[in-house]
């Protein structure tokens, strides 16, 4: 990483089926000053054929995102017994976002997860002004989203 990047896994077990989540939070820059735009996706994949491609193309989608442009850090939260990944990345401003979907390999996962998504796969963006990946939140968005996928 060429910009002081820290990451945090975390494993955290929920109580009522005693699966674990897998959630990783990433530093990529520092946050500067202004109004930071929030995105946050659900990916449900619909078929256990899919989901080794899906974690491939996830993790070259990933590599890109750390070198993009106005990123100050993501997070990743995996559900994989029920086949349910989160995705979360806080940008400083819409300037690195649009270089970043246009792009290779995101451009590939978006047309290719849409045959892939289960129902509720959603993706939603927001303004927010501290920057902080913040998964509660993202859930309650992702309630509303900008967009579903694949429906």
């Amino acid at each position: 990483m060429v910009r002081g990047m820290t990451a945090l896994i975390r494993l955290r077990h929920l109580s009522s089926r005693g699966i674990a989540l897998v959630q990783k939070v990433v530093e990529v820059g520092p946050p500067g000053e202004g109004e930071f735009v929030s995105i946050a996706t659900f990916l449900p994949v619909r078929r256990w054929r899919d989901v080794v491609a899906f974690l491939r193309l996830a993790g070259q989608v990933e590599q890109q995102l750390r070198k993009s442009e106005g990123l100050v850090r993501y997070g990743l939260k995996t559900d994989l017994p029920r086949k349910r990944f989160w995705t979360y990345s806080v940008w400083m401003g819409r300037k690195g976002i649009g270089p970043f979907v246009a792009a290779q390999p995101h451009a590939t996962a978006v047309k290719t997860f849409a045959r892939w998504a289960g129902k509720g796969a959603a993706f939603v963006e927001w303004n927010n002004s501290d920057g902080t990946v913040d998964w509660e939140e993202a859930a309650r968005r992702l309630k509303n989203p900008t967009f579903y996928y694949g429906q």
